[in-house]
């Protein structure tokens, strides 16, 4: 790029041509730090909140899984334009800003009803009729992107680094049984997507294979084949989560229902977050699948998708190893017009129905819902408090 580096310009210094370059840095947040605090191992938390926005974060009122709060910053110059997703003028109208945790969905939903709160950041699907019901609450998607349900796998440890059990339990998934049990009935809400991709974007097409359909018989049949032994396969679970834990309840019928001998886990999200980075096997601790959610934009493309990178050591928890869909995203990164990008997206998809490193659960729309008092809400994958004002 042109021009040269000093305190006030950025100068990026390419290899080669680099296509996307622009693309990666509006998908990805770009995050300038003290260089004293970009050189903290990224293993190690940062304790430092260092920050040039509207509003400032108060440490000292910081009580985890309990409340934060943030204030006012006076001396932050918005830019001149009107807000629009993560860009452009961030005008703070609120002094200060509170998050109240309350883990139970009945509580917050009636801390919203009653006023206590003006945000109820997801609700929970069974609660949405009784908040429509009022006048003063409005109930809308809380992201545009929507989240896709996941299953992933550890591939380090049996009894899934067999990949003929994976392909087996890909044959037995019903996504609409796992739709259902977190999302209820009201297909407005969910959809089926057969696609590592989301369905609805650039390269969300499904596949046209004989998977996710919910055929158990035939998955029995290739678990006996593949020689299953009856290893263990732990579930680790959080109950605690409302449109995570109800996959794990799904995937435990759903394995015993095949032959594989299943222990389903649960606990809360904290400790599955914790224990999905050990890699020992399950008479250590370990664990064999854990379910969680991707929003849109973390599985929207190959490079991104760290679920579907085949990085091995350095890959995602689970720890899938493929090299041939690492050189396969490397040419997408190289490719020099949007046809070719596609191709090679449809390629690295169908090697990756191949090998399962995770299996989709479905589509779906988690609600937002907060009091009509509020107005300015800008349309973002999560919360922006910014433009929001009391009317």
């Amino acid at each position: 790029m042109p021009g040269v580096a000093d305190d006030r310009t950025i100068k990026i210094t390419l290899k080669k041509p680099f296509p996307l370059l622009i693309d990666a840095i509006a998908l990805q947040p770009s995050f300038i730090m003290p260089e004293r605090l970009a050189k903290t191992d990224p293993f190690k938390a940062i304790t430092e909140a260092v920050g040039s926005g509207p509003f400032r974060f108060l440490k000292d009122e910081f009580v985890a899984g309990s409340s934060a709060a943030w204030q006012k910053f006076d001396g932050y110059v918005p830019r001149q334009e009107p807000a629009e997703w993560s860009s452009g003028g961030k005008v703070a109208n609120f002094q200060r800003i509170e998050w109240k945790i309350i883990p139970d969905s009945a509580t917050a939903s009636a801390a919203l009803q009653n006023g206590e709160v003006d945000w109820y950041e997801q609700a929970q699907v069974d609660l949405v009729p009784l908040l429509k019901r009022n006048a003063d609450i409005v109930v809308a998607p809380s992201n545009p992107q929507g989240y896709i349900g996941g299953m992933r796998f550890n591939h380090l440890n049996p009894p899934f680094n067999d990949v003929r059990l994976r392909r087996a339990v890909l044959v037995a998934v019903n996504q609409e049984d796992y739709m259902r049990a977190i999302m209820g009935n009201d297909r407005s809400a969910w959809r089926v997507c057969r696609s590592q991709y989301p369905c609805g974007t650039t390269y969300g097409t499904e596949v046209d294979l004989p998977v996710q359909k919910g055929d158990l018989e035939t998955a029995k049949k290739m678990i006996q084949e593949a020689g299953y032994n009856g290893q263990k396969a732990v579930i680790i679970n959080p109950t605690d989560f409302p449109t995570i834990g109800p996959l794990g309840d799904i995937t435990y019928d759903m394995f015993k229902k095949i032959g594989i001998n299943a222990e389903l886990q649960d606990t809360d999200w904290g400790s599955v977050v914790q224990r999905r980075a050990t890699k020992e096997p399950v008479e250590k601790g370990g664990w064999s699948v854990f379910h969680t959610w991707f929003t849109g934009g973390f599985i929207l493309n190959p490079v991104v998708t760290a679920p579907f990178r085949g990085q091995g050591a350095s890959a995602w928890f689970g720890w899938y190893h493929n090299p041939k869909i690492e050189q396969l995203t490397q040419d997408w990164l190289d490719a020099k017009d949007d046809d070719s990008r596609k191709k090679i997206a449809t390629a690295i998809q169908l090697e990756n129905y191949s090998q399962v490193p995770s299996i989709t659960l479905g589509q779906f729309q988690i609600p937002t819902a907060y009091r009509n008092s509020l107005a300015g809400k800008l349309e973002y994958t999560g919360p922006l408090f910014w433009n929001v004002k009391r009317v």
